[in-house]
């Protein structure tokens, strides 16, 4: 398979590095080229194409991962007049569902096939290959992407119609932003009622309370109250706000959800946009301190 990668980020150079090692080749883009992440791939054998138009045209797959909608738009438009016919983009970014729709007749004009295909799981799970896959667009196109998309994921998931794999995702962040903030609540007040955290983790994991983001925030983020971290809070309250869209969109009230997105606007405003999003612990105990 000819296959391109647009976006080197932290989800895309584990991603990237599986569909080398495992198609053994790939051609890589990224708008800033001295970038480590960017190194480490062409060290390993990726081919780095030094115009975009060299990482588009006459490829099987063209794969994109962006932080932004504007990202995407501004790619997807530049890449549309080098689109071979047939070609296949798989979209593991996270946009707007109206973003997708919106490429995807972009590339159908040209005779490409355009899958909203987002992902979970983290870097981690990036570098595994064991990622969650929500694919939305055309299902024969999936069909033909399958093998390259399984380099990837564990779980290959067809949503449907295009942008409904955007949906899922957004409806999976939703459960992630919300559970994130109520560990930091709950940590919060397990330490100002004289419990000790380290013990408690222990036991919480092997009860009801158990959660992926309490796994992954506590020991890691919380205990050692260390928040530098790939992924930050300004990504969450992106998603947060394309979540919030989606549901005034089919008129549907998450009154939980707007409550919990406050700690994280605060963080925002306090110049924590790079942090992890626990980080909201530390506004949640300035907070209670106000109190």
């Amino acid at each position: 398979m000819k296959i391109s990668y647009l976006g080197i980020g932290e989800m895309g150079v584990g991603m990237a590095e599986n569909l080398l090692k495992k198609n053994g080749k790939l051609t890589i883009w990224n708008r800033t080229k001295d970038k480590p992440h960017v190194r480490s791939l062409v060290e390993q054998g990726a081919i780095l194409a030094q115009e975009l138009k060299d990482a588009v045209e006459k490829f099987d797959f063209i794969c994109i991962n962006l932080t932004s909608d504007a990202a995407v738009r501004a790619v997807t438009q530049d890449i549309a007049e080098y689109i071979s016919r047939g070609t296949i983009i798989l979209d593991f970014s996270t946009i707007s569902p109206n973003t997708a729709v919106e490429i995807m007749e972009l590339f159908k004009q040209k005779g490409a096939y355009y899958l909203d295909c987002p992902v979970s799981g983290g870097s981690a799970g990036a570098k595994a290959g064991t990622l969650a896959i929500m694919a939305g667009g055309n299902e024969e196109a999936l069909k033909m992407a399958r093998p390259l998309l399984n380099m990837c994921g564990s779980n290959i998931q067809y949503m449907g119609e295009s942008g409904l794999g955007q949906k899922a995702k957004l409806i999976n962040q939703l459960l992630t932003w919300v559970n994130q903030a109520v560990v930091c609540e709950a940590m919060l007040l397990a330490e100002k009622s004289g419990i000790d955290i380290k013990s408690l983790y222990r036991v919480l994991l092997t009860s009801w309370g158990r959660s992926w983001m309490l796994e992954r925030s506590v020991e890691r983020y919380i205990i050692p109250r260390d928040f530098e971290s790939p992924s930050g809070v300004e990504l969450m309250v992106k998603d947060f706000n394309l979540i919030l869209d989606m549901a005034k969109q089919v008129e549907c009230d998450i009154p939980i959800a707007i409550k919990a997105k406050e700690p994280y606007d605060q963080a925002m405003v306090e110049g924590l946009a790079k942090k992890d999003p626990s980080v909201i612990i530390e506004i949640m105990e300035k907070n209670n301190r106000k109190g």
